[in-house]
């Protein structure tokens, strides 16, 4: 009987042990579309209420949002309380062009570093158009704690018109993210626009340096595409969570949303769950 007790006891001790070391997050990345009229009926003003809907029922700790104007970012700003962003405009590094801000709960966790950069051979200039790009390609990141665990959040839009500029900046990404952050735990996100047969994605998961795995591999969701262009049919999978070694991800999603023939955007938002290892 004693041995019995004594087991139930370890048992529930190793549990709540378990439970108190157990550091979750829940990501998202979501490319909101920028607001351009002549999307209609799936311009942003028709859309913007659906988008806060979302993101208000998920309330992820982190949230990599692409292709953000500023305005688009105050409103989300306004909406979103409980969030700070990082990010700034990819054109000047200020306020003009697109966004891809990273928000983070202030309320789930604590910002201990952030910064930006330009995805070119002179990252730091802001505005710098690299390897074909034919645009600026700005990066965001953040180095975050919750429960006394740490890590860091890249979030990026690549190239839509140069196979070379993803390739390149899939492998740039390889050596700069370790620049950054060290051996520390990596969450890689965006909308890469590239599929999962594709060089860029090839180069980023098999990088000796900061080997990356795709959550979506881990859920077997690679089938379930993102991209929708504002209409019904086939949808290429083109965003993507990676990441780095001793993250655990599960409760993938994609979220194929819209409301009355109005789309959410032209991306699905996706998600997942990530377990941080515990602080030893």
């Amino acid at each position: 009987m004693t041995k019995a007790v004594n087991f139930v006891l370890l048992f529930t001790l190793c549990s709540l042990m378990f439970k108190v070391h157990a550091t979750n997050l829940v990501v998202e990345s979501f490319n909101i579309r920028y607001d351009n009229p002549a999307d209609a009926p799936n311009a942003w003003p028709d859309r913007q209420q659906l988008v806060y809907a979302h993101l208000n029922t998920l309330q992820p700790d982190v949230l990599g949002l692409q292709e953000v104007l500023h305005h688009q970012l105050n409103w989300l700003s306004e909406q979103l309380p409980d969030y700070d962003y990082i990010g700034v405009g990819r054109d000047d590094g200020v306020t003009a062009g697109e966004f891809v801000p990273l928000f983070y709960n202030k309320n789930t966790l604590t910002k201990l570093d952030g910064g930006n950069f330009w995805l070119s051979e002179t990252p730091q200039i802001a505005g710098s158009i690299g390897w074909q790009a034919h645009l600026p390609r700005v990066a965001s990141w953040g180095h975050f704690e919750k429960n006394g665990s740490d890590f860091f959040v890249f979030n990026v839009h690549f190239s839509h018109v140069s196979d070379v500029a993803r390739q390149k900046s899939a492998a740039f990404l390889l050596t700069h993210i370790p620049a950054i952050a060290g051996s520390k735990p990596v969450i890689l996100l965006g909308d890469f626009n590239m599929l999962h047969n594709s060089a860029a994605y090839k180069t980023l998961t098999t990088g000796p340096l900061l080997p990356l795995t795709d959550t979506a591999i881990l859920a077997n969701a690679e089938g379930v595409g993102t991209y929708n262009g504002f209409a019904a049919g086939e949808r290429e999978r083109i965003d993507y969570i990676f990441i780095s070694k001793g993250l655990r991800s599960s409760s993938y999603r994609t979220y194929q949303l819209s409301v009355g023939g109005v789309y959410i955007s032209d991306h699905f938002p996706i998600s997942t769950v990530i377990s941080l290892p515990s602080k030893s």
